[in-house]
Parts: structure tokens; sequence; C-alpha cells
């Protein structure tokens, strides 16, 4: 079986590595070089407690993925003898106010009623751990099962193996129409020509829409770095004026990640770069000294309801994996597995139907 993936992020290069793995002849197009878009861009968390995602679907579809991480990394590190670096530090929480920590300790016990990790750490017990703490933390529900991994590493890994096990990868392509015939997904034209194929996967991220519709917009964020050292900070902060994701060599901090809906407007801002910095001091203020690595941005594709839009469309042979908005990095073992599933096995996952696309059917027929 030939099939055509759009899009080469994690999403794409994850689902290119299980078909492969399936014995298909896989081709990804992308229209820059591989995982270098909201892939590259992102800061690795593996953080569906952290995140306070709502009890349900999405939440188990996570948390499925968050628990698959350690097998899929240790797999793909073997192929490509490439660390990812891989962390399962945990991921703490931090209340800046009274209403902060009321939220915090209420989503907290939901998940421990659920049987899932979570404890509360007061105020003096983060002040004798750290160098520094903001004066308005109050304490924090530390995640111990949470993790991260980092992301460009990952990209590089999955760029490696899809380079080295035959994959083709098409980079630095425009994919322009999709060749439909009776309904059916024949082929797809591309500034370097067409490409014919058994199938065809979107996954695109935020520039999906063009292909199938399925309500995908861009959210910006912008991100920095900075330099970091052992003694500053043992795991990802996960607060409301900034996420900290130190990394697991020590020699780089992520600071993330502001939220705007403001379309592909391209570049980073003084205000979006200020209200990193103004949480990193808030947070933990002695590393307002250190040196900045980096500035850079992405876009998050997002969905109206944000959920991810995964499987079947309206035409046969044509699948779609993306709208993952913030857990891209996370869902991709999940989402490559229930893609798999769905095309070499004819298994359909029981998280289909609530991932659909025909969700947006009824929208879709009030606008006609």
């Amino acid at each position: 079986m030939k099939g055509v993936i759009i899009g080469g992020g994690i999403i794409g290069l994850s689902i290119a590595r299980e078909l492969q793995k399936a014995g298909h002849n896989i081709t990804v197009i992308e229209m820059y070089r591989v995982g270098r878009g909201a892939s590259w861009t992102a800061g690795g968390m593996l953080a569906p407690q952290a995140e306070g995602l709502e009890p349900g679907t999405f939440l188990d579809m996570c948390l499925e993925s968050r628990d698959m991480y350690e097998t899929f990394v240790k797999a793909l590190e073997k192929e490509t003898e490439t660390d990812v670096g891989y962390w399962k530090c945990g991921i703490f929480c931090p209340a800046y106010s009274e209403e902060e920590e009321h939220q915090l300790l209420a989503r907290m016990k939901q998940y421990t009623d659920m049987g899932l990790s979570g404890n509360w750490i007061d105020r003096k017990s983060l002040e004798g751990r750290y160098l520094s703490l903001g004066k308005d933390i109050r304490g924090g529900v530390l995640y111990p099962d949470d993790a991260q991994v980092d992301n460009r590493l990952l990209m590089i890994a999955l760029e490696k193996y899809a380079r080295h096990r035959g994959i083709h990868l098409m980079e630095f392509t425009q994919a322009e129409e999709l060749i439909v015939q009776s309904g059916r997904f024949t082929g797809l034209k591309t500034s370097k020509g067409t490409v014919e194929a058994d199938y065809c996967i979107v996954a695109a991220g935020a520039w999906s829409e063009k292909f199938v519709r399925a309500h995908i917009f861009p959210i910006k964020g912008e991100m920095a770095a900075i330099d970091v050292d052992k003694k500053d900070i043992d795991r990802v902060f996960f607060g409301s004026r900034a996420y900290l994701i130190p990394r697991k060599d020590y020699k780089r901090l992520v600071i993330g990640a502001t939220e705007e809906m403001v379309g592909f407007v391209d570049g980073n801002t003084v205000k979006g770069i200020l209200q990193l910095f103004t949480g990193l001091k808030e947070t933990l203020p002695h590393l307002a000294n250190r040196n900045i690595q980096e500035i850079w941005y992405g876009y998050r594709p997002a969905t109206p309801d944000l959920l991810p839009v995964i499987g079947k469309t309206e035409v046969e042979n044509l699948y779609v994996a993306t709208g993952h908005h913030r857990n891209g990095i996370l869902l991709a073992p999940v989402t490559a597995k229930i893609i798999k599933e769905l095309i070499v096995d004819g298994i359909e996952s029981h998280y289909l139907e609530e991932f659909s696309i025909s969700r947006f059917r009824k929208e879709d027929d009030g606008q006609n």
C-alpha cells in the first residue's frame, strides 16, 4: 500500500513511522523542512494533569498517550541512536492567589479520586528547595506522573528514522490540490508534480484547513529560552503566569507560552516577550539575571472546541489527524496508533467518534 501524508511535523512523522513499520510505502509532503514547524517551537510538556483537563474522553486519550511515551521514545532512541531528552520529572503547578489555590486543590481532588497521583506542597517547603520564590506563590500541586521530552531532539530522531528507513520526504514542497475521483482519493498535486497514492492523511497542523473542512485555525504562541543550571529548578513549573521547562541536561530553560488569535502574523513582539519574562520573574525571581539564548514563535492548530480532529473524512481513503492545539507532542504516540490501526487493521478506536470531523457538519450545514 502506498500512502501520502501532508505535513512533516510530530503527528505526520509519527504516523509515517507506524505505517512504514506495517510495510507501507510512505511519502511525506512538507512545505518547509520536516519537523521545523509547530513541533520545533513547542515546549515538549507531557502534561494532561498539569493542563487541568476535565475528566472525560479527551483526558483519557491524553493519559493513555502519556503512558505510552516511555516505550515510544525508548524504541525510537534504539532505532536512531538518538537521545530525545525524555524526563519523567513531574510537573509543579504554583498557585499565585487564594483563588488559584482553591482551583488547583479542587482539580487535584478530582484526579486523585480517579486514582491519579497528585499532592499539595506548601510555600514553606518550596522556600527550602529553591534559591528564590515569587512573593505571590502560596504553594502548589505536584503531578509526579507528568513529564517532558525535548521536542527538538524528538523531531531530529523522527527525521533520522524517516531518512534511514526509506520514508520519502518531499521537503520545501507545497501540497496544492487533492485529486478525488468518484468520491475517492487517488492522488495529490504538489509544486513538484503529482503524487499518486492509495490513501492520504492530512496532518498539516494549522495549515490543514486548505485540504479539509475541519475548522482549523492558528493560535500563535511566543517562547523564549535562557541559561540555567541544576541548583535553579528541579522540574517543570506550569503556572498561570509562565511555564518554565528545564531540559534534562540543564543547558536550557524554555519559557512559554503566550496565546494570541491573530492568524499567521510572523515575528516576536515586545508584549509577548515581556509577558514571558515577567512570568519568569514572578515565579523564580533570581532567573531574571540569566542570559537569553533564543526567542521564537509558532502556530498551534486549534479547533472551536479545542479538541483534535482524527479519522475518516467524507472522501474515501482520505484521513485527517490535526487540531491537537497544545497537545500535539503529547498525543503523537496515541494518534499514530489510532491512524495505523484504522488504515492497516480496519480497527476503529473508540476515540474516533468523539474526535470525528463530522462533529462540525451541523455548523457547516448552517452556513450553506
